[in-house]
């Protein structure tokens, strides 16, 4: 069985509400003005608009571009629990875990590569799209960030607006596998993908994005764990900086797995759906809930869904057939988008325990 070391592993999250909300970690407004200008005030391109003094000060050069450009999404309202208003901002960036990828900073000081906020502003992130949504920084201001970091993320020192250098360019991605790579039903098979830069040299720091071709037959998470759901055969591409590798064939053969039990399946949506603002009582997206008692839960998700009424929320033994199951593994779901929203994906370890319990026809117990 292949094993992987994805080169920047992401650390999963779970599922939650129903309603689109904006990505996390960074975001704006959407649309144009006649100027060129994004409607967050900022051009995409053009002309210096940086200090002239080769210094910068976080308050005086690096808030403003934050209450500018992502104050509409993360100003007073805070989406997904991130503040970036001015006095707020930089307690919530330097050296706290995103939580769409646990495993990196948003602000890591002294290291742009390894900070998700600058991540999130270049194209092709490894979860959700570029900020601010609709449109993106210019290339200077993301530079002050950039050097910000790199001069360690001050809170009040001035620093270097022109320290660091500049990202390094994707040049190729390649998946490490011998075709076809065979996944059983209910299983993990993990794989490795090796992102290089112009001149062929390994880039370690670079974020993959996996993408399977059939999602409801093969799950391929943030790390490059791919899941079978269901028999078939799909192309599976990783991508990072906007450069995707070759397509490779993945065929999932049938198989009946180990059962997985009801108290399992509640220890995943506890830990990731049940909680504040999502699927609790109060706040019940979907008309659905994850914090009530073992039999007016199971009860609950046996149910019809009511966003898309051909589909049981889960039908027992066919995880294909349950929406459940749509929500946690399609990007682009029949209705709303992929949970949890704000939050990386289901990670496979833990979808593979929701369709195990699926398939051996979801027990109560």
């Amino acid at each position: 069985m292949p094993t992987i070391r994805v080169l920047c592993a992401l650390i999963p999250l779970c599922a939650c509400s129903i309603y689109t909300l904006p990505e996390l970690d960074g975001a704006g407004s959407t649309g144009a003005s006649e100027t060129g200008a994004t409607s967050t005030g900022l051009p995409t391109t053009g002309a210096d608009t940086g200090p002239t003094d080769g210094s910068c000060d976080f308050a005086g050069e690096v808030q403003p571009i934050f209450s500018e450009a992502c104050g509409a999404c993360h100003g007073a309202q805070a989406q997904a629990g991130l503040s970036l208003a001015d006095g707020a901002a930089y307690a919530a960036l330097v050296g706290v875990a995103s939580t769409q990828v646990p495993a990196s900073a948003r602000v890591e000081p002294g290291d742009p590569a390894a900070s998700y906020l600058l991540q999130k502003l270049g194209p092709g992130p490894a979860v959700g799209g570029q900020m601010p949504l609709g449109g993106s920084l210019a290339a200077d201001r993301v530079a002050i960030i950039s050097a910000w970091i790199t001069a360690g993320a001050p809170e009040t020192a001035s620093f270097p607006c022109a320290a660091g250098e500049p990202a390094a360019a994707v040049g190729a991605v390649e998946i490490e596998a011998v075709e076809p790579v065979v996944v059983e039903v209910g299983e993990i098979v993990e794989l490795d993908a090796v992102v290089t830069d112009l001149e062929g040299e390994p880039l370690p720091a670079a974020a993959l994005v996996w993408t399977s071709s059939g999602e409801l037959t093969l799950f391929a998470d943030g790390t490059g764990a791919l899941l079978g759901i269901s028999p078939g055969t799909v192309q599976l591409t990783a991508s990072a900086g906007g450069v995707d590798s070759l397509p490779v064939t993945v065929e999932v053969v049938a198989h009946v797995p180990p059962p997985a039990s009801f108290a399992a399946v509640r220890a995943v949506t506890t830990a990731r759906c049940a909680v504040a603002g999502c699927h609790v009582d109060g706040v019940e997206p979907g008309d659905l809930r994850f914090d009530r008692d073992d039999e007016a839960m199971w009860e609950e998700l046996l149910e019809d869904s009511t966003q898309v009424g051909s589909l049981r929320r889960v039908l027992p033994g066919a995880p294909t057939e349950s929406y459940l199951v749509h929500k946690l593994v399609q990007r682009s779901p029949a209705v709303g988008g992929q949970m949890p929203i704000g939050a990386a994906p289901i990670d496979a370890a833990s979808a593979q325990v929701i369709v195990r319990w699926i398939l051996a026809d979801a027990p109560a117990n």
